[in-house]
């Protein structure tokens, strides 16, 4: 009798949850293993959101409370770990009250007396949440007369979730140092603590005053803890693939790789140990749509704005961006690096790691398609008039019909209507120049799914930007206060093209025998700054 199939973990970050329901467990807990071994262990992970951070924390709230039952048929129940029962403080930072430095006080406070609540025990409701934490801690020791184990999930969130709020966020920082620092003064009574968070801030406190915090977030060890490897999803999700080739039409393999297109990239040490992002593809398992899930369950404005305000070019993101290891040691509020909260947050990932004169410098580039396709048009919307948050969209679609059917009269149409959009005051005098421009069609074409390269090298110079459709090449140069006519003899003084040309383009007609080579277009722009648009264009088709 075929066994029925057990359902998806949609939205379910109690352990104890997902298994008396009988839902899918990708088994984690030999990795977990590792992190108990030691015996005493006060342990940092960070990890983006949606990642299985709430489910770690409460799979070890089931191991310690000696819940082994729940555990049957998997990895822990047949080890070496000795099943013992330890008192358990859990705070999940993400479901206290935080939109002032007060109510994040009083919502410490509410954390702290639940947790003595379950346990029966009372505590004096007019001290302080730090007081109220140290108190739990003694009062539980002395009922178990065991050791206590303190899990916090989303330590961090009351400072992300005023990021672009520095002063706020520095005053709710200031109320986890004081409630933090307990930890360090009860550390002889704590048997084990974890925390998980997105990143390692500076001045909480946890890092600087908790004896023996090992940051494992780097570690090879952990590097598979959070995520869905590929054996895993093969492993555990067999069915849903079936499923998913079956209604796309596609081969097990071909499935397989447009899953690992979409999702699958993210790298969080030296190992070559990538994982999916599991909520992503459990969607993608229900929903049977490739789709952008992870990014619409939260639009990072304030990376957007910290992107904008560095005023970085995202395009430096096609090749691999360096870091050295320090970088991701911990930064303070005050001065916020974007590209290790660009790494922290999940929107770029370890790609590669050199080490020289005993430095480590890791190479970080996008994860995968869903990413960087939903955080450049996230971008491209942040340059249009906000009264017109569909204008961008709607673009997009337009600007693929039109290149699709090699219109380019409809394709600059497009452009000077989508420049006209951008709201004046939107992009300061100063900051309006070439690269703005080249910016903008860059992003406009990424979203748009085409194949683009932007400063591509030739053996004469470099062109400011290639868009390549199954069927035709255009090569752009664009000119700022000039004219189209001197772009236009750039591309051909210096043979831009000849590295494009016998391409073969993509069969339309499976009748036909031979592929056509893509038919090559050069295109020469001029800019005006007073305009802030497209003031002229020329365009010639290499015979």
């Amino acid at each position: 009798m075929k066994s029925e199939r057990k359902k998806l973990p949609i939205g379910i970050q109690s352990f104890e949850q997902l298994i008396r329901e009988g839902a899918v467990y990708v088994d984690k807990t030999k990795n977990i293993y590792e992190i108990l071994k030691p015996g005493f262990g006060a342990y940092f992970l960070s990890r983006p959101r949606r990642f299985g951070k709430s489910l770690l924390v409460s799979t070890l709230e089931a191991i310690f409370k000696n819940k082994r039952y729940l555990f049957k048929g998997l990895w822990l129940d047949s080890s070496e770990y000795i099943w013992e029962e330890f008192p358990v403080i859990k705070i999940d930072m993400s479901a206290v009250e935080k939109s002032t430095s007060e109510r994040l006080y009083l919502g410490l406070k509410s954390a702290v007396l639940a947790n003595a609540s379950k346990e029966e025990i009372n505590l004096d409701e007019n001290k302080a949440p730090s007081l109220l934490f140290q108190e739990l801690i003694s009062a539980l020791v002395k009922k178990y007369n065991q050791q206590v184990v303190i899990l916090i999930d989303e330590y961090d969130d009351p400072i992300i979730r005023h990021i672009n709020d520095p002063e706020m966020a520095r005053k709710n920082r200031e109320v986890l140092q004081d409630f933090y620092k307990i930890m360090k003064s009860e550390s002889e009574n704590l048997r084990f603590v974890f925390l998980t968070g997105v990143s390692k801030f500076a001045k909480t406190s946890i890092f600087s005053g908790l004896n023996n915090l090992l940051n494992i977030s780097l570690s090879d060890k952990y590097s598979a803890l959070l995520g869905y490897t590929q054996e895993e999803l093969e492993t555990y999700f067999p069915e849903c693939i079936s499923d998913l080739a079956e209604s796309h039409s596609l081969s097990i393999n071909e499935t397989l790789n447009k899953i690992k297109f979409w999702y699958n990239g993210y790298r969080f040490s030296k190992a070559e140990n990538k994982v999916y992002n599991p909520f992503s593809c459990l969607l993608l398992f229900e929903k049977k749509e490739f789709m952008n899930y992870w990014f619409e369950t939260g639009t990072p404005t304030y990376l957007i704005e910290l992107i904008k305000k560095y005023n970085y070019d995202v395009q430096d993101f096609e090749d691999y961006i360096k870091l050295m290891q320090t970088s991701f040691e911990g930064y303070d509020i005050e001065n916020l690096p974007l590209m290790p909260i660009l790494y922290d947050a999940g929107y770029l990932t370890i790609k590669d790691f050199s080490v020289r004169n005993l430095m480590t410098a890791y190479s970080l580039g996008y994860p995968n398609f869903e990413v960087k396709n939903s955080l450049l048009e996230n971008l491209l919307k942040s340059y249009t008039d906000i009264r017109k948050p569909e204008f961008a969209s709607s673009l997009v679609f337009s600007v693929q019909d039109a290149i699709l059917a090699n219109d380019l009269e409809k394709f600059f149409s497009l452009l000077k209507s989508y420049f006209a959009s951008i709201p004046y005051d939107l992009i300061p005098k100063k900051d309006l120049n070439e690269k703005y421009f080249q910016l903008i069609f860059y992003l406009l074409m990424r979203v748009s799914s085409f194949r683009v390269n932007t400063e591509d090298r030739t053996n004469l110079g470099r062109i400011d930007l290639v868009l390549e459709s199954d069927t035709d090449v255009y090569i752009f140069e664009l000119k700022v206060d000039s004219c189209a006519a001197k772009a236009l003899e750039q591309i051909k003084e210096k043979k831009y093209y000849e590295k494009y040309l016998h391409i073969p383009a993509v069969k339309l007609d499976s009748s036909s025998e031979t592929a056509q080579d893509k038919a090559v277009y050069l295109i020469g722009l001029n800019l005006s700054l007073e305009e802030r648009n497209i003031s002229e264009y020329l365009v010639e088709r290499v015979q």
